[in-house]
């Protein structure tokens, strides 16, 4: 293997390390628009102007494989093709399509985002509607994958909240009370939300009601009324049935019902105090009560774009797998809320959530901080490397890769197995501290400490993503390694370890380790930690009562919502690993003929050995790695992470 076989591209780090932007396309940087002036196009057949309104979805549903700036450009030029191919007929589609009155309720300097022209224009803009295009399209992705086989609409939203804590770590920035007086940088977009891995209650928030609705639910963000008669978010609630089942943000779990199972509604709640007093702590009682659910308020989740009369004729020319939902009815939606609420006489009147738009306020008007924050916690993202050379006799480059933001666009998709899936794109995105060093020497001096940094900070990111990908499959024994000794205790101040420190505890439950899950759980100092504790009274509790099995699925596992599952491969493998330890790893190594058989189903044979050999070499060179086997570890190491000399 020469040097040009499989290298990292310092290329990708450029632009960061200049101080220009982070990653083309990318919320906070996207491409410049094209010029103002948008060429009117003779009018086609609805089969032209379907072929390219899928091809702009098609871009945007595998984006990684693409660069941003070229991509946004190119799904830009379609829309706009394709919406005046036929202006007569949109028109027509489009003819009782009005500004939503909750747009009235919006504070003056928030109105200006909903402004009628913009909301009525037939133009795409080549910044935002492209950006909320592909939000939509990986909200999509994320609720019919986490979905998995529910079909229920309470344990749809339940699987839904679920990959929405476990996957968005807890921060405290920004706040749930979102008006121009709140701090923070965290202003993120939602595309940069689902990338990062983070986000606030609030933001947690956001992406759940934005996944109910890409499943077809109705969710509303319920708020308290407060003495001036304002309303202040308090919680998400999925509207079913002329119900509204809570959520709660903050603690990480759905609010229990009155028997302690099941998920809460507010009626529930109102006339049962026991449910919202099972939430205090003991050091601080939950500041809501009984009496609070007959005086709610409802805050309909929204953005300009949704509002538009272009996303709504977008959505309804959208078939199949490139089907997402676009437009949002907020008066409709505002409707069925107040329907499901218990209401004393006098009660608010439904509003637009500020939050969606004081996020866009902020953006516009103070930009340089929130871009600094997002380039922070992105930076891995831009990391890129060069898989291989061209074909002999092509010319050209290999084929360029950034393996940690392919990797989140996969877990998104569902895609965690095989030679293209979500595992192996972060296995790329670990690099042995040998590689790591040997690329900072050859960046320039001054540089060197920063590309360092970057490429730790990736690996530990994939690490992480690594946990969360084999939590969501099932497989809790290596989950528990990625999470636990691979994170928690490689960095125990780390960014991810109040997220790993929760996750690991999920995984514990699972396998019945209930005495460390409940040490995780009340050492949570982080904003989750009231809900963590009583994560560790209840399992405490369920095994005092002989009931350690129900402890470990107080919440539901994706085993049981129809995720995928791990395996007998990957289990015999694992159980080695705990075990036996090294030696009798390599035993058990080779595929067993039942295993081929249940993999013939899935995967052609390329994929098939490409997937077995990935998964193989990281537990050889992880268990090689811990048992302090140098030379072995190297042996096992991805072959496209480092040079061989």
């Amino acid at each position: 293997m020469t040097r040009s076989d499989h290298r990292l591209s310092l290329l990708g780090l450029g632009c960061m390390l200049l101080g220009g932007p982070l990653l083309a396309g990318c919320p906070q940087t996207p491409p410049a628009p094209p010029p103002a002036e948008v060429r009117i196009v003779p009018p086609v057949s609805q089969e032209v102007r379907g072929q390219l309104l899928n091809g702009a979805m098609t871009v945007l549903g595998r984006l990684e494989q693409y660069d941003e700036a070229s991509a946004f450009a190119q799904v830009f030029d379609r829309l706009n093709q394709w919406i005046h191919a036929d202006p007569v007929g949109d028109e027509a589609a489009s003819r009782d399509w009005r500004i939503d009155p909750l747009a009235e309720t919006l504070p003056e300097p928030l109105r200006k985002l909903c402004d009628p022209e913009q909301l009525g224009s037939a133009v795409f803009d080549a910044r935002r509607d492209v950006m909320a295009l592909r939000d939509c399209r990986w909200l999509a992705d994320i609720a019919k994958s986490a979905r998995g086989e529910a079909v229920d609409d309470v344990d749809i939203a339940v699987a839904l909240f679920r990959w929405t804590i476990r996957s968005l770590a807890i921060e405290s920035d920004p706040p749930l009370a979102a008006d121009r007086s709140a701090a923070g940088d965290r202003w993120f977009g939602r595309g940069e939300i689902l990338l990062a891995g983070r986000g606030s209650p609030a933001q947690r928030s956001w992406i759940f009601l934005e996944l109910l609705r890409q499943a077809g639910l109705k969710g509303v963000m319920l708020a308290t009324i407060d003495a001036g008669g304002g309303l202040r978010p308090w919680a998400p609630a999925l509207i079913s049935g002329g119900e509204a089942y809570l959520f709660e943000p903050t603690y990480g779990l759905p609010i229990p019902g009155p028997d302690g199972t099941g998920v809460a509604t507010v009626r529930e709640a109102a006339a049962d105090p026991a449910i919202l007093d099972r939430l205090d702590a003991e050091d601080r009682p939950y500041p809501l009560s009984a009496d609070d659910m007959l005086s709610l308020g409802v805050l309909v989740c929204a953005d300009p774009e949704s509002l538009s009369r272009r996303m709504r004729l977008v959505e309804q020319n959208l078939l199949g797998g490139n089907a997402v939902r676009l437009a949002v009815d907020a008066s409709a939606v505002a409707t069925a809320a107040i329907a499901a609420l218990p209401h004393a006489e006098d009660f608010a009147s439904p509003a637009l959530w500020q939050f969606p738009f004081e996020v866009r306020r902020r953006q516009r008007t103070g930009g340089a901080g929130i871009a600094r924050a997002a380039a922070r916690e992105l930076a891995g993202m831009a990391v890129s490397f060069e898989q291989g050379r061209a074909a002999p006799g092509r010319r050209g480059r290999g084929r360029v890769i950034r393996p940690l933001y392919a990797g989140r666009l996969r877990e998104f998709r569902g895609e965690f197995a095989g030679p293209e899936g979500a595992k192996k794109a972060y296995l790329m995105a670990r690099p042995t501290a040998a590689v790591i060093s040997d690329l900072a020497e050859r960046a320039p001096e001054p540089q060197r400490d920063r590309v360092r940094r970057l490429y730790e900070q990736m690996k530990e990111d994939a690490t992480y993503f690594l946990g969360l990908v084999t939590l969501a499959e099932g497989d809790y024994q290596t989950a528990s390694d990625y999470l636990g000794r691979m994170t928690l205790e490689a960095a125990p101040d780390g960014r991810w370890a109040a997220a790993a420190r929760l996750n690991l505890a999920t995984a514990k439950l699972a396998l019945g380790e209930t005495a460390a899950a409940v040490a995780l759980l009340r050492d949570d100092r982080s904003p989750q930690r009231f809900g963590s504790r009583l994560r560790a009274a209840r399992a405490e509790q369920e095994t005092a009562a002989g009931g350690q099995e129900s402890a470990g699925s107080q919440l539901p596992t994706e085993t049981s919502t129809g995720m995928i599952r791990s395996s007998r491969w990957q289990s015999r493998l694992v159980r080695s690993l705990s075990s036996g330890g090294v030696a009798s790893i390599r035993a058990v190594s080779p595929l067993a003929p039942q295993d081929e058989q249940e993999d013939e189903r899935r995967h052609s044979p390329e994929v098939r050995r490409g997937d077995r050999e990935v998964r193989l070499r990281q537990h050889l060179h992880d268990a090689e790695y811990g048992a302090g086997n140098q030379a072995r570890y190297l042996q096992y190491v991805p072959p496209f992470l480092y040079r061989q000399t």
